[in-house]
């Protein structure tokens, strides 16, 4: 007999067999009922417990679609770094040529990995969920969806980009496999995924470190060809130079001039005019090259800034996945519907702000 079976024929056994008797009862007959109304409250709770279990488990689908839409929303942000990377060699602001993209293209290649990873999990969930609370078996199923994810989102400490992701895969991979015995020894799926909740954190945030890392080196290249432009060999340095040298001589110019008019000194008042006219001449011929410089500067200001919101964009939605599966954990132990509404919005803002920084 299943469960929900032994639920239904307990309740129908149990409402037969209650005493109504209402006839005056003797002492004996008292105590009697006591007992049986204990032992009926006792099967009353052993019943509401079963029956919780035979409630329909939450469908979960739309937290395994939210993740795919995560993992192809946060995968096309690699192009953002590898293009500036692209950029900085071709303005000289880097000692690479371009194979180093295409080391970042590999690199990036791993975190796109754990985002699949990221998507299996979330399958592999939905199949378990989809399967009812198989107790003991449920929970083993979860513990090795858990494993099977921090495997998979490792980082390898030999690549050129690992950075901070790569100290931080160690400790994950340890704490991970410390926690392991604690939520494979659950009996239940609810408790597995409860009891697999700081190991699920520490996934979280090696896959958002991925992602950070791949940010550091967005700004590294804008800041290179921020300063290639102002003092490398681009020459726009100099004509900053010489902008601002001959600002300052105007200053002087005019200031003596002041000083000329007031003291009526017709030659000081000749010397400053000529002295003025000679600095706007310097002007026009510096202001071409400073136009440019400041054209080509703005043109790395606004990638800068779009690329900076969408790697931010990205961090957050892989941060969203995290919170949104503790949502997920709480929706399915207390039988509710699973909200992925703001993974959602933060997959929209990923998209949003990609197609504002490919329009640039």
């Amino acid at each position: 007999m299943r469960p929900c079976d032994f639920v239904g024929s307990t309740m129908e056994t149990s409402m037969l067999t209650f005493p109504h008797n209402t006839d005056p009862p003797s002492k004996e007959k008292t105590m009697s009922n006591l007992t049986s109304r204990g032992s009926y409250a006792a099967l009353l709770a052993l019943v509401t417990l079963l029956a919780a279990g035979c409630t329909t488990l939450p469908n979960t689908s739309g937290y395994t679609a939210a993740t795919i839409q995560v993992k192809q929303a946060v995968s096309t942000t690699g192009q953002v770094v590898e293009s500036e990377l692209l950029n900085a060699i071709e303005a000289r602001a880097i000692k690479a040529d371009e194979s180093l993209a295409g080391q970042f293209h590999s690199t990036w290649n791993q975190t796109t990995h754990s985002l699949d990873a990221m998507v299996g999990y979330a399958q592999s969930v939905e199949q378990i969920v989809d399967a009812g609370n198989n107790g003991a078996e449920s929970a083993r199923r979860v513990a090795d969806s858990v494993k099977q994810l921090a495997d998979a989102v490792k980082v390898d400490p030999t690549t050129w980009a690992g950075g901070e992701a790569a100290k931080l895969s160690v400790d994950t991979l340890a704490f991970v496999y410390g926690e392991y015995s604690k939520f494979s020894a659950a009996k239940s799926l609810e408790e597995a995924l409860d009891r697999s909740g700081p190991a699920m954190a520490k996934i979280n945030g090696l896959v958002q470190a991925q992602v950070a890392d791949a940010k550091r080196l967005f700004i590294e290249q804008i800041a290179a060809q921020a300063q290639e432009l102002q003092s490398g060999g681009s020459g726009y340095g100099d004509w900053l130079k010489r902008k601002r040298e001959n600002d300052a001589q105007t200053q002087i110019a005019v200031a003596a001039l002041t000083k000329s008019l007031s003291a009526g000194d017709p030659e000081n008042i000749a010397r400053s005019k000529a002295r003025i006219a000679n600095t706007e001449a310097a002007r026009a011929q510096i202001a071409p090259r400073v136009a440019e410089y400041e054209s080509k500067f703005e043109q790395i200001r606004l990638r800068n800034n779009a690329g900076l919101s969408i790697l931010g964009a990205a961090e957050t939605a892989v941060a969203t996945w995290g919170s949104t599966h503790q949502d997920l954990v709480y929706a399915i132990k207390h039988r509710q519907t699973v909200s992925v509404d703001s993974l959602i919005l933060a997959v929209n803002e990923i998209r949003s702000l990609t197609q504002r920084w490919r329009e640039l």
